[in-house]
């Protein structure tokens, strides 16, 4: 892909927290691309900052949080938008329009007092893509494009009056109604039965196509991600300590992080064996000094509590932050527990 196909740039991304106890960076110093028709899968355990990621772009954080960086986003006009620039009006314009977003949980997201099918329209009237009028007929045509049975039926109907499966596909609808350039997906099967998954990220994956918008795919489940992603971004303490596409770092992770993610996908070969990874990500506050990931790496020296790593670049457009990435043979202790 070439620079010119990048729809989404973000530079240096950093969101923080001011609390009681001091000051929290739950996203720091984060860059990435996206291109048109890419899935960029975001990955991670909870509280490496991929949820505060797609909430920073959104510009849907509550006052309290502070951010910074750029975030540029190709306009359909040609013009490139600073997402973290825009005032509040102008990005009212374009969440919805340009940049659209699938949240965790349907069944609060939607609200339970308006109908389905009036909720899908509120956008595309909202952005003048239609009538009052018109958007009834629109809905139904998104509800049937989701795959929805008797959409008349369904756009009448309130959220509590369908299920999970069906409420994540409305969910889906709502956010394409405006056929945005980047869709954000944050956990979109989180809570659904394997069959239901399998159907909304078939869906996901059409409506790609059909579209031509890039995805921003947000999950923790690394068999989902071998699924849909074409590259993928690995965050860790909420930094970026990975990213490759996707066949080169599901076939030679570098970062032990990673491996450990990777180590810990149930193996129907390996019956009976699972691999955890030790500890838990934990809150740092103000700056921190060295590897965010060594007090839970077993293969961490001095030099990675006292030294920050930086990006290294490997073959296959692979970027990884660990001072030992370049040396396999020691990562690869890292994900053969005995």
């Amino acid at each position: 892909m070439s620079s010119a196909d990048v729809i989404l740039e973000v530079r240096g991304l950093s969101t923080s927290f001011a609390t009681p106890a001091g000051v929290v960076k739950a996203v720091n110093d984060l860059s990435f691309s996206l291109h048109r028709g890419e899935t960029l899968a975001i990955v991670g355990e909870s509280g490496c900052g991929k949820s505060v990621t797609s909430f920073s772009l959104m510009r849907l954080l509550a006052s309290q949080a502070s951010i910074t960086g750029e975030a540029w986003l190709s306009g359909r006009d040609g013009k490139k938008l600073d997402l973290l620039a825009l005032s509040g009006t102008e990005m009212e314009s374009v969440r919805g329009k340009q940049l659209g977003m699938i949240f965790q949980e349907p069944m609060t997201s939607l609200n339970p007092l308006h109908r389905l099918g009036d909720q899908i329209g509120e956008s595309m009237i909202k952005h003048g893509l239609c009538s009052v009028a018109e958007a009834s007929g629109r809905a139904i045509d998104l509800l049937k494009l989701v795959g929805i049975s008797a959409p008349e039926l369904r756009a009448r109907q309130y959220p509590h009056q369908i299920s999970g499966g069906m409420r994540q596909r409305v969910m889906i609808a709502i956010a394409l109604a405006c056929k945005p350039q980047v869709l954000i997906a944050d956990e979109p099967t989180t809570a659904l039965d394997v069959t239901i998954q399998a159907q909304i990220l078939r869906l996901i994956r059409r409506l790609q196509r059909e579209v031509g918008m890039g995805v921003l795919f947000i999950t923790h489940d690394m068999a989902v991600v071998a699924q849909v992603a074409d590259r993928v971004a690995v965050m860790y303490g909420g930094q970026l300590v990975e990213t490759a596409d996707t066949r080169s770092l599901f076939k030679s992770p570098r970062h032990p992080y990673t491996r450990g993610l990777l180590a810990s996908v149930p193996n129907p070969k390996l019956p009976g064996r699972l691999y955890g990874i030790p500890g838990q990500v934990e809150t740092v506050y103000g700056d921190h000094i060295g590897c965010r990931f060594a007090n839970r790496c077993s293969m961490a020296q001095d030099i990675c509590r006292s030294e920050r790593p930086g990006l290294s670049q490997f073959p296959q457009a692979q970027f990884v932050r660990c001072h030992f990435a370049d040396f396999a043979d020691f990562a690869d202790q890292m994900v053969d527990p005995k």
